[in-house]
């Protein structure tokens, strides 16, 4: 958690613990032990990165005063948040914290593949000062397809527009249909096949599950992007990998996996994709975003739970 968020709930006389690098077996028996110093409700914060399934919320609803588990990101998906809340568990997650940064970063990956910018920039450090080698593209009259449009979709889509492009979208939420008419709004089958740029936004749910999958993805037209700064398990990875490797789809740019950090070796050996290490939301100015909402959320669920008790104890 950022400074700043710590310095908010610490001037309110929160004590604030900071721990880093434990699995979460270890995590737990840390937890465990401030119990006996503290005996009073307590929050747990993780990142993304951590995963808290049942058994876990189990051994904390047992061994723990955690009321509270706040995930430093936009998503909650990597927490049984049903179960926790029917342990008596609650979960506070911050939307808002980071949707700029994995918006800016989504057409930072379209514009590196477009321009060739990381394969010039490797042949620049080889020597190679050739512009031939490389055919790009402009971003003019293109088609993006946005699945989700959301907090990060929407704000992706009024990028693209700025640079010219048409702009389709695809989302269960009707209202949204209203709210930006000037994104055409389709099919799922309809995007995949009509987009130059396919670009996913969604949360992962058992419904967004491979939504990307080895059926679908026979249907985009040739050189078409895909872009993934979501979740990892939105697209079916062994399907991406094929299609890479058929060139059925011109490039990927990927920013999140399945599994980790320990993503598919077959990922490492393609020539046309480009990998970040789930960076997209990172940004000086996100995480110190993130961590103040994340102080304003806890200090509000206190306040509205009467507990005021300025001994809270804040594990992290």
């Amino acid at each position: 958690m950022h400074r700043h968020g710590i310095d908010i709930l610490n001037h309110i006389g929160y004590k604030v613990v900071e721990i880093y690098g434990l699995d979460n077996d270890n995590l737990l028996k840390s937890i465990a032990r401030m119990r006996k110093e503290v005996n009073q409700r307590s929050v747990l914060i993780i990142r993304s990165v951590r995963r808290i399934d049942r058994d876990l919320i189990d051994r904390i609803y047992k061994y723990t005063t955690v009321a509270l588990i706040c995930t430093a990101s936009s998503g909650f998906d990597n927490i049984d948040s049903a179960y926790s809340i029917k342990k008596g568990i609650s979960v506070l997650n911050v939307p808002e914290g980071n949707f700029v940064s994995a918006a800016e970063h989504t057409i930072a990956l379209i514009l590196s593949i477009f321009k060739n910018i990381n394969h010039a920039d490797e042949d620049m450090k080889k020597g190679i000062f050739d512009a031939g080698r490389y055919v790009n593209s402009e971003l003019l009259g293109k088609t993006i397809g946005i699945v989700g449009v959301g907090r990060v979709g929407s704000y992706v889509a009024n990028l693209a527009r700025s640079f010219g492009m048409k702009i389709l979208g695809n989302d269960i939420n009707r209202s949204l249909f209203n709210k930006y008419r000037w994104i055409k709004f389709v099919s799922l089958d309809h995007l995949i096949r009509s987009s130059d740029i396919i670009t996913l936004h969604t949360p992962l749910d058992r419904s967004t599950l491979n939504l990307i999958n080895k059926n679908n993805i026979k249907s985009v037209k040739k050189g078409t992007l895909l872009i993934n700064c979501a979740r990892g398990g939105i697209v079916n990875e062994r399907a991406l990998i094929a299609a890479l490797k058929r060139n059925k789809l011109y490039y990927g740019g990927v920013d999140v996996f399945v599994n980790e950090p320990d993503i598919l070796y077959e990922f490492r050996k393609l020539k046309n994709i480009v990998l970040t290490p789930h960076l997209a939301g990172k940004t000086k100015e996100s995480k110190v975003r993130i961590s103040v909402q994340l102080a304003e959320g806890i200090i509000d669920y206190f306040s509205s739970e009467r507990y005021k008790s300025k001994n809270s104890t804040l594990k992290n």
